[in-house]
């Protein structure tokens, strides 16, 4: 069976797209600043198309037809051609993710994750983990407590500990996430240091952590932005990361209501970090 492939070109949110489509799609995933949806050949018509313009158009988008290009790809074994693309990715001045396919970095310098790509985001190639790991490296200097909200693969977790932090809670509410978060910290050796929970924002207490990470979308960050202060203790930071340069003043004001500042902000593409504190 072959599949039609058509790339999305522009500022989409993928989730709002998927949901006012009908008609199956098999797959979708973003890359180099367009997301890709995958339908089976059969399934694909006229009627589709004329569907995802329509979705593209309540969406806000002008011209929809300008940014779509479609065309037939074959069936093949698409696990083992994505596993095949990925090579070991260097993020920052130390940090090494590599899969479990391909052979330990003998850099002496190297802090090396193994993660293999499952249903957990954060395996170390999307700008916002790669801004939050960096931020790390220049401002973990030992001993520090982490709390790691919406934690996804724990990525951010375990490199914090490498770093040279004393512990980490990372909490996710999705049940996969932790399990797979569960089996990274296992394949890299991590113990009782690393502790992971499924939990919501309300369902974790108040504590006085030295750092605060974050990595996660527009929908979910003002609401942890307004139980930062009770999070984050009077001499910790916080790094924010998966907003978009349109996302930061809405955030920003959310962030100084809770009496709370910026002190920082990096970017990478149309992605930007926050650092923030008392």
């Amino acid at each position: 069976m072959n599949f039609v492939e058509v790339a999305i070109r522009g500022d989409v949110d993928s989730g709002e797209l998927l949901a006012l489509l009908e008609h199956d799609v098999l797959g979708s995933w973003e890359a180099d600043g367009a997301r890709y949806l995958y339908y089976s050949e059969e399934k694909w018509d006229s009627s589709a198309l004329d569907e995802l313009k329509g979705a593209l158009s309540i969406l806000g988008v002008e011209k929809p037809e300008d940014l779509l290009t479609v065309r037939v790809v074959p069936d093949q074994d698409w696990n083992s051609v994505w596993a095949a693309s990925l090579t070991p990715v260097r993020i920052g001045k130390r940090i090494v993710i590599r899969q479990s396919w391909h052979a330990a970095d003998e850099r002496d310098d190297a802090i090396e994750l193994v993660i293999d790509p499952k249903r957990a985001f954060g395996t170390g190639y999307h700008a916002t983990t790669q801004l939050v790991v960096e931020w790390l490296e220049e401002n973990i200097s030992g001993g520090e407590r982490v709390l790691d909200a919406g934690t996804g693969s724990g990525i951010l977790s375990m490199a914090a500990i490498r770093l040279g932090a004393a512990s980490a809670l990372a909490f996710d509410n999705d049940p996969v996430a932790i399990e797979c978060a569960a089996e990274y910290c296992r394949v890299n050796g991590f113990g009782p240091e690393l502790e992971l929970r499924v939990a919501s924002f309300e369902e974790i207490k108040t504590g006085d952590f030295d750092v605060v990470l974050a990595n996660m979308d527009i929908r979910s960050l003002p609401q942890l932005c307004r139980l930062l202060p009770g999070f984050l203790g009077r001499g910790g930071k916080a790094c924010l990361s998966g907003l978009l340069h349109q996302d930061v003043s809405e955030v920003a004001e959310i962030i100084t209501q809770q009496g709370m500042r910026i002190t920082a902000q990096s970017a990478r593409d149309e992605w930007v970090a926050l650092e923030v504190r008392h």
